[in-house]
């Protein structure tokens, strides 16, 4: 299975989380850099407060780590192809969590969102979703082979 690019997508995640450390770094600014920088830091804040928003709606409730879930985005950017993504999910044995992991897809890295839903869908229709892992015909990167070795010896 090939691994997975840098798409321009997480790297503009990278560039959402990094804006605010970048703009502290200071030195003089002409007026054009100063209003660029406050733009932009406007820019990410009003990204992160409809984040925040999709979250509580989903939660209903305005108390959660805000900062992990963002880095459990970062780090789902990465996984671009619906087969990963089902293989994840069937792993997971729960599905009840793919609405967050949904927000944050959109908000982070939005062209990963479609591949995610395919996975969704596919685990959904899956009569045992560990079949999709365990099966003579699952594919598995090497990751998940660890991870599937464990389960599917266990079932």
């Amino acid at each position: 299975m090939r691994a997975p690019s840098l798409r321009p997508a997480v790297l503009a995640l990278l560039a959402v989380l990094l804006v605010p450390s970048l703009s502290a770094c200071g030195g003089e600014a002409d007026a054009t850099g100063t209003t660029a920088r406050a733009e932009a830091e406007a820019a990410h804040a009003e990204v992160l407060a409809d984040w925040q928003a999709a979250l509580e709606a989903e939660l209903g409730t305005d108390t959660f780590d805000f900062a992990a879930l963002q880095q459990a985005a970062a780090a789902d950017c990465v996984r671009t192809d619906a087969g990963d993504w089902a293989v994840e999910l069937a792993l997971s044995g729960d599905l009840s969590t793919s609405a967050l992991t949904r927000i944050g897809l959109e908000h982070a890295c939005g062209d990963v969102v479609p591949a995610f839903d395919e996975a969704v869908a596919t685990v959904e229709r899956a009569a045992d979703p560990l079949e999709l892992v365990c099966g003579p015909d699952a594919e598995l990167s090497a990751e998940a082979a660890l991870s599937a070795d464990l389960v599917c010896a266990n079932r």
